[in-house]
C-alpha cells in the first residue's frame, strides 16, 4: 500500500469520516434511483440494476456505526441510547406515511406512490401505519430499521456478555432459514425480515469488535494489504463482466439482479453484496483523500444526516414529480439536471440548518 500512503485516510477526531462518506454516497445513490428519470448519472448509481443496490449498504453501515458507537458505553447506556434512536426513527416512519398521504388526500397533488387507498377509512390507515403495517412507497427501510433497533439490544446483550458469536450465529441462522422456507411470518418487513436483518446484525457485530479486528490486521499488514487488493481486482473483475453483457458468466444477471432477485437475496448475491461493501470501505481508506476532495463537500453531509437526507429525498420527489417540465427528458442531460438540483437541494437544506443552529446556538 505504499503507492497509495498519501492518499490513505488518517482520522484525526473521534467521527470516522469515512463511514459518513460511504452512508452519503448509497442515499445519493437511494435519491437518484428514487427520482428516476433519464439520466447520465445512472453509470454511478447502476439505476438498481447492479450487484448491490444502496439499501444493503444503508443497513450494513447503520448497524456498523451503531456498534462502533455503543462500543465505548456500558450496556444500560447502549439500550438508552439505542431505543431513544429507534423512537425518533419510528416518528419519522410514521411522520412520512401519514403526512404523504393526507397531503395526496387533501391537495390532489402527485405524490412518489400513494400508500393512502381512498376507500379506506383514514383512521384505520393511521392505525395500520401506527403498528407498523403499513409505510409509505420507499420508507419501508426505515421501517425495517426500526424492528432492527428494537430488537437489537438482545443482541447487545449478548455482545456485552462476550457472546458475539451467538448474535452472528442467530443472524446467519434466521438468513439461511428464510431462504429454505420462505416468508418466516405474516409482519410488514416481510421484505426484509429474516433475509436483510443480516446486514445490520453483522455490521453492528463488526462495529462492536472494530478496535480488536484493527489491531488483529495491523500485526499482519502484507496480509491485510494483499487480500484487500485481491478483493478489489476481483470487484473490478465483476464490475468489467457487468459493463460488458457478463459474456463470461451469461447466467449471472438471471440469478442475482432484478428486483425479486434483490428481495430475495440468495446466497449468491449477498457474495456480491458483501465482495462490494467490502470495495468500497477499502477505496474510502485508499483513496480517501482524492475522494474526499472531489465529493466530500457533498456526501459528508448528507451521510452524516442521514435521517434529514431520507426524509428530503421524499420531499423533493414530491416537489419534481409536480413539475410538468420534469417529465420531458428527450436527453440524458435533462434527467441529469433534475436529478443534480433535487440532491443539492437536499444539501442545501441540511446545510442551512446547520448555519441556522449555529447562529442561534450562542443565544440560547
Amino acid at each position: 500500500m505504499n503507492l497509495m500512503q498519501p492518499w490513505v485516510y488518517r482520522g484525526s477526531t473521534g467521527r470516522d469520516l469515512r463511514l459518513d462518506w460511504l452512508r452519503g454516497f448509497a442515499l445519493f445513490v437511494m435519491t437518484i434511483n428514487h427520482i428516476g428519470g433519464y439520466s447520465y448519472f445512472y453509470s454511478i448509481t447502476g439505476n438498481n440494476n447492479f450487484y448491490i443496490s444502496a439499501a444493503e449498504g444503508f443497513y450494513f453501515i447503520s448497524g456498523l456505526t451503531l456498534g462502533i458507537v455503543f462500543a465505548r458505553d456500558t450496556f444500560g447506556e447502549a439500550v438508552k441510547r439505542l431505543l431513544a434512536r429507534a423512537v425518533v426513527v419510528y416518528r419519522t416512519t410514521v411522520l412520512i406515511a401519514i403526512g404523504f398521504a393526507a397531503f395526496s388526500l387533501y391537495t390532489g397533488l402527485t405524490v412518489w406512490n400513494d400508500p393512502f387507498p381512498k376507500d379506506q377509512n383514514f383512521l384505520e390507515f393511521i392505525f395500520f401505519v401506527l403498528t407498523l403495517q403499513k409505510s409509505y412507497h420507499g420508507s419501508d427501510i426505515l421501517l425495517a430499521y426500526v424492528v432492527y433497533m428494537i430488537l437489537a439490544p438482545l443482541a447487545l446483550y449478548q455482545m456485552f456478555s462476550q457472546r458475539s458469536w451467538l448474535v452472528l450465529a442467530v443472524s446467519v441462522g434466521l438468513y439461511a432459514f428464510a431462504q429454505a422456507y420462505g416468508g418466516a411470518s405474516g409482519w410488514p418487513v416481510d421484505r426484509y425480515h429474516a433475509t436483510w436483518q443480516i446486514f445490520f446484525f453483522v455490521g453492528l457485530v463488526i462495529g462492536f469488535h472494530r478496535a480488536e479486528l484493527s489491531r488483529a490486521l495491523a500485526r499482519k499488514p502484507w496480509l491485510r494489504d494483499g487480500a484487500a487488493a485481491v478483493v478489489l481486482l476481483v470487484a473490478v473483475a465483476f464490475t468489467y463482466m457487468h459493463i460488458r453483457g457478463n459474456y463470461l458468466w451469461p447466467e449471472l444477471p438471471r440469478l442475482v439482479l432484478g428486483q425479486e432477485n434483490k428481495i430475495a437475496m440468495g446466497p449468491l448475491r449477498l457474495s456480491l453484496v458483501a465482495l462490494y461493501l467490502l470495495t468500497f470501505y477499502i477505496m474510502a481508506t485508499w483513496f480517501w483523500k482524492p475522494l474526499n476532495t472531489l465529493s466530500g463537500w457533498l456526501l459528508i453531509p448528507l451521510g452524516s444526516a442521514s435521517l434529514w437526507t431520507f426524509t428530503w429525498q421524499l420531499i423533493v420527489i414530491v416537489l419534481l414529480y409536480n413539475i410538468p417540465a420534469f417529465y420531458r427528458q428527450d436527453e440524458p442531460w435533462q434527467g441529469t439536471f433534475w436529478q443534480a438540483l433535487g440532491v443539492l437541494t437536499i444539501w442545501g437544506f441540511i446545510q442551512g440548518y446547520r448555519w441556522l443552529r449555529r447562529r442561534i446556538a450562542p443565544q440560547g
